[in-house]
């Protein structure tokens, strides 16, 4: 019974989200929707807020297992935007009212590990050292964060597939660039150059 509730809660919420703003959401509003006492939602929830907790950890845990399914960065980062675009209303009301260091963390909860192995990949054999590797995955991750903020502050309006590929692009394009400076095989290009 305990998980059928919560699961209504949850279900219910998440329409009242996509109704209208989470400041607007109530308690007393919610539990009439969901047929149940305010009691019973107190049992499961201390609150409102710990409702919006818990409804963000099962849609981040979602959508992290989607991403981590598909092995190319680039894609799995299309999928999450489009569907943000689908859900622009809920995403808007969700991320107007939660705290912006929840949403970084959440694009850096998915993202750091895999930009780690992305990067480990894209540097292969080249002998470049361990903190070399960590600071090209801080990059990765400081561009995303960038790039999916200017997303939502440009209310979605961009061509995802278009828009991804040349992120994509330019983090190989410097990827390259700093690993042939940090193993000194841009230094040699450029010594064959002046001779």
């Amino acid at each position: 019974m305990a998980n059928y509730t919560v699961k209504a809660i949850m279900k219910n919420f998440e329409e009242m989200l996509i109704e209208m703003p989470f400041s607007k959401v109530t308690v007393s509003a919610l539990v009439e929707r969901c047929e149940i006492s305010s009691n019973t939602f107190y049992y499961h929830f201390r609150d409102i807020y710990e409702l919006l907790n818990a409804w963000l950890t099962v849609k981040e845990k979602k959508y992290i297992n989607i991403a981590d399914g598909i092995p190319d960065w680039p894609e799995s980062l299309k999928l999450v935007l489009k569907v943000m675009q689908e859900n622009s209303k809920l995403v808007y009301h969700v991320s107007d009212s939660i705290p912006k260091d929840r949403l970084e963390f959440f694009i850096f909860g998915w993202a750091q590990e895999r930009f780690y192995e992305v990067a480990k990949k894209r540097i292969g054999n080249a002998a470049v050292s361990e903190s070399f590797t960590r600071k090209l995955a801080g990059f990765y991750c400081y561009s995303a964060l960038g790039f999916v903020l200017n997303f939502l502050w440009n209310r979605m309006k961009m061509n995802v597939d278009e828009s991804v590929d040349q992120l994509s692009g330019i983090f190989y394009g410097v990827t390259d660039y700093m690993i042939a400076k940090e193993t000194g095989a841009l230094n040699q290009k450029e010594n064959k150059k002046a001779e």
